[in-house]
């Protein structure tokens, strides 16, 4: 063997070890109950970015997922410069919080800052970084369409797992939160998590990424008979039964959740991936094609596609998503999270543009929490990720929101446009961006680390698939 062939395979066992550990911090994400305690987020965080150094060393740095990559750490740069400005002492008069003069009152050498909660912000630093170093360095180690589609693929059939042992143990230890017991959410399926919010806007995206793999699998069989028969003779057969699993187990257990948003910004996500397989370009007929049943327009046979599949899930919904629809019906819009909304509104329009602090909101909030509102409970998160981030993050939340959300819209929007074969990945990208979009302005699933670290590994590979130009399935 030759010295070029041993190096060559001296790198390719170097990436295999790099990408089994790239799924060590996801796992543990999970296992820990979607990463809650920032003790874990810092255990993530450098093993992380170590791997960022050593694959941009080994690999390099592709040029079609270099802007995405930039764009991330640039991202990154940013919030670390924010929470330095508003961590830094500064005389009461400039743009100090007013409650510093209270506290020099009582010690007077206490600096006065922007935030209300200097010292807890760099850790809370930590939950921005993680999870986009997750996605720089998927951005890295998927950087070809068929690395990029085995993370996906690898995603979808963990997820169908997690969704089975979910289900398990919700029937048979209700009482049970993986290793622990549950004390919160008896009544819901909250999977490895905590929350039944969080647990839904996962197997949404579980059940979207199954759902687009296995339309991607049926391909076009066609109506007649010689056509469905030479389908099932395709190997591909197999991997819709596969995903049709996966599928149905990440319906049932999104339904156990109970989680009214969470099952609402899901039927809109899987509505969007239909609508956008309609306007497909068809491919070229083949010609020459013996016995086969005369074809209907590709259009038509989509929008029948769609249409069977959302009675299906309306079906499903009656069956198993009794509980959620009682609780639509017997709380409606009167639970605390709609009563506190006001104070919260007043909160994020006293700290614009500066912020509060980055991990201010438990300690700021309470004071204006209106006590009609019930006094149960500690609020540690706001139920809306946008106004939480203005509230803590104030003008630098809204800027980076915007790049982030804007620049992925680009991303797969290129996708939709030079993508045929593998169009489905800026499918899913668009409609699972639009499902956490939606989720995530009535629930704190991206608030969560381990939940904010899945939805960076599903986006970064999608984002590969989209700006690959077609044929780059392997590396050079």
């Amino acid at each position: 063997m030759s010295e070029l062939s041993l190096e060559r395979t001296g790198i390719k066992g170097l990436r295999y070890m790099l990408v089994l550990l790239f799924w060590g911090p996801i796992v543990i994400g999970l296992l820990n109950y979607g990463a809650v305690e920032i003790q874990t987020v810092a255990l993530m965080v450098v093993p992380v970015f170590s791997m960022i150094a050593v694959v941009s060393i080994i690999n390099g740095i592709s040029e079609r997922t270099r802007v995405a990559l930039v764009s991330a750490l640039v991202l990154i740069i940013m919030a670390f410069a924010w929470v330095a400005l508003q961590v830094t002492p500064l005389p009461s008069v400039l743009f100090a919080q007013p409650a510093w003069q209270d506290v020099a009152g009582i010690s007077p050498s206490v600096s006065a800052s922007i935030s209300l909660t200097p010292g807890d912000d760099w850790p809370s630093a930590l939950r921005i970084a993680l999870p986009l170093g997750i996605f720089v360095l998927a951005l890295l180690l998927f950087d070809t369409d068929d690395r990029a589609v085995g993370a996906v693929k690898a995603l979808a059939v963990s997820g169908g797992i997690v969704s089975v042992l979910s289900i398990l143990q919700f029937e048979i230890a209700p009482g049970a939160l993986l290793f622990w017991p549950k004390i919160a959410y008896l009544d819901s399926l909250t999977g490895f998590f905590v929350n039944r919010n969080t647990a839904a806007t996962y197997f949404g995206l579980i059940l979207l990424l199954n759902l687009a793999l296995l339309l991607h699998a049926l391909g076009d069989p066609g109506i007649g008979f010689a056509d469905l028969r030479r389908w099932w003779y395709r190997d591909s057969k197999w991997r819709a039964l596969g995903y049709g699993l996966w599928f149905s187990t990440s319906l049932i257990a999104l339904m156990l959740t109970k989680s009214r948003a969470g099952l609402l910004s899901c039927l809109v996500a899987i509505t969007c991936l239909l609508v956008l397989r309609l306007f497909r370009r068809s491919k070229r007929q083949r010609v020459g094609r013996p016995f086969s049943a005369p074809r209907i327009a590709p259009w038509l046979k989509r929008s029948l596609q769609l249409v069977a599949i959302l009675l299906i899930l309306l079906f499903v919904l009656q069956i198993f998503g009794g509980r959620t629809l009682l609780r639509a019906e017997t709380q409606g819009v009167g639970d605390s999270r709609y009563c506190v909304m006001p104070g919260i509104l007043s909160a994020v329009a006293n700290q614009f543009p500066w912020g509060a602090g980055l991990a201010s909101f438990e300690d700021v909030f309470p004071g204006y929490r209106d006590p009609a509102c019930g006094l149960y409970g500690i609020w540690s998160r706001a139920h809306n990720f946008y106004l939480e981030g203005i509230f803590t993050f104030g003008l630098m939340f809204v800027m980076m929101a915007m790049v982030a959300f804007l620049m992925l819209l680009r991303f797969f929007w290129i996708g939709l446009r030079q993508r045929r074969g593998l169009r489905f990945g800026p499918e899913i990208g668009l409609s699972a961006l639009l499902l956490v979009a939606i989720h995530s302005a009535f629930d704190f699933s991206l608030q969560i680390s381990g939940m904010a670290v899945i939805v960076a590994v599903l986006l970064a590979p999608l984002v590969t698939i989209s700006l690959n130009p077609p044929g780059k399935s392997s590396s050079a």
